[in-house]
This record gives structure tokens, C-alpha cells and sequence, in this order.
């Protein structure tokens, strides 16, 4: 009995080195798992900053675009509005040559006026104050395109005007279109980043299943040892008290 007893000690002990062999083997594969886990983990909270910080750069940048288009318009209202007032002053649109009014054109109407009114082409008080109102009229602007053609500085003056508006409105919009390719950039890159989270995912899923599937197998590996060990005490606490009765 005691020999067939130590028999099946020896087998039990044989028992119990495989399975604890096989539970640090698993334990083993559970901390290399986890370890490759934490690491994409940790990768991925690295990608995570990133995006966040690009999502910045992006918000930042296309503030500064549109703060730039405004610029650019306001610049744009100025110029034009300045350029037309020029214009004004000048006497014409300046792009019909023949329709623009000048101090010569403008003498040849009121000389024409005043040979038709002193040859009685203006009959009747009605006539004689629509032409006294024209000669008003053209007499002012007269006035104004002289005064205009007299003062060539304040011209200059416009000019440089119109040409610092312009310079301004060009600067906005390079600062509109640097801003806006940035912005871009920002948010290429965050698309880039959000396809690596999306792989670094299916990896961390990966290594956490392996991490589980190694723990459990670790575990059963570890029951299995405990319940050889206490059959192995049980075996030796019998022979041990048959030792202790025979004596």
C-alpha cells in the first residue's frame, strides 16, 4: 500500500512540474502581452496629443485666414472707393475716352447754351430757368475739373493712398492663402494620425486578447498545480500517519 501510495506521490510531483512549467510559460507570454499592450497604448495616447495639438494649429490658422479675408475686403472697399472718389475728380470714369468730361468739352456746351439763348432759343420762363440752371450746372463742374487739373498733388497723394490699400489688401490675401495651406496641412495630418489610431486599435485589441488568453491559460496552468500539490500533501499526511500508527 505505502509503496503504491509513493508510487503515485512520484506521479503527482511529475504532475505538478508540468503544470507549473507550462504556468510560467504562460506566465511569461502574459507579461510580454501586456507589456506590447501598454506599449501601443501608450502610442496611442502620443498619437492622441498630437491630433490635439494639430486640431490647434488648424483652429488657429483658419481664425487667421479669416481674419485675413477681412482685412483683405476692408482693404479692397477702401481702394476701390478711393479710386472711384479719384476718378470723380478727375472728371470721368476715365475708361470712355470720348464721354469724359473736360474743361474744353464743357466750355464748347456753355458757348453753345449761350449762342442758342442770345439767338432766342429759349423761349418762356420754363426754358429761360432749365438753361440758367445748366449754366449753373456745367459752369460748376467747370469749376471742378479746373481746380482738379490746378492741383496735381492732392492726386499724388491719392495714389500713394491707393497704392499703400493696395499693398495691404495683396499682404492679406498672401497671409489668407499661407494661412489657409496650413490649416490644410494641420488637418491632412490629423487624418494621417487618425488612420494610425485606427491600426494602433486593432493592434491593442490584439495584444489584449492575447494578454487575456495567456492569463487564462496561466490560471488554469495554476489550479491545476494547487490541486496537485494538495493531493500530493493529502498523500503524504496519510503515509505519514501510517508511519505514526505502525510505530
Amino acid at each position: 500500500m505505502e509503496a503504491e501510495l509513493q508510487k503515485l506521490v512520484s506521479e503527482v510531483e511529475k504532475y505538478i512540474s508540468e503544470h507549473q512549467k507550462r504556468r510560467d510559460e504562460w506566465n511569461a507570454k502574459v507579461v510580454e502581452h501586456r507589456t506590447n499592450r501598454d506599449s501601443i497604448n501608450g502610442q496611442k495616447r502620443e498619437l492622441y496629443d498630437e491630433i490635439e495639438r494639430q486640431r490647434t494649429v488648424r483652429d488657429q490658422e483658419n481664425a487667421k485666414a479669416r481674419e485675413a479675408k477681412v482685412e483683405r475686403r476692408e482693404f479692397n472697399e477702401k481702394f476701390y472707393g478711393l479710386k472711384d472718389k479719384m476718378q470723380e475728380m478727375k472728371g470721368g470714369d476715365g475708361g470712355h475716352g470720348r464721354d469724359k468730361d473736360t474743361p474744353e468739352k464743357i466750355r464748347r456746351q456753355m458757348n453753345g447754351l449761350e449762342t442758342k439763348y442770345e439767338t432766342g432759343g429759349f423761349i418762356g420762363k420754363e426754358a429761360e430757368r432749365k438753361f440758367s440752371a445748366t449754366m449753373k450746372q456745367l459752369s460748376r463742374k467747370l469749376k471742378e475739373l479746373k481746380a482738379a487739373q490746378s492741383e496735381p498733388g492732392e492726386f499724388n497723394e491719392i495714389q500713394v493712398e491707393l497704392d499703400a490699400f493696395h499693398e495691404k489688401s495683396e499682404k492679406a490675401h498672401e497671409e489668407v492663402i499661407r494661412a489657409a495651406e496650413d490649416a490644410q496641412a494641420a488637418h491632412d495630418l490629423m487624418a494621417k494620425l487618425r488612420d494610425e489610431t485606427k491600426r494602433l486599435n486593432m493592434d491593442h485589441e490584439a495584444a489584449h486578447r492575447a494578454f487575456v488568453d495567456a492569463k487564462e491559460e496561466a490560471d488554469s496552468e495554476h489550479q491545476q498545480y494547487i490541486v496537485a500539490m494538495r493531493s500530493v500533501y493529502s498523500i503524504r499526511n496519510l503515509l505519514q500517519a501510517k508511519r505514526d500508527r505502525a510505530a
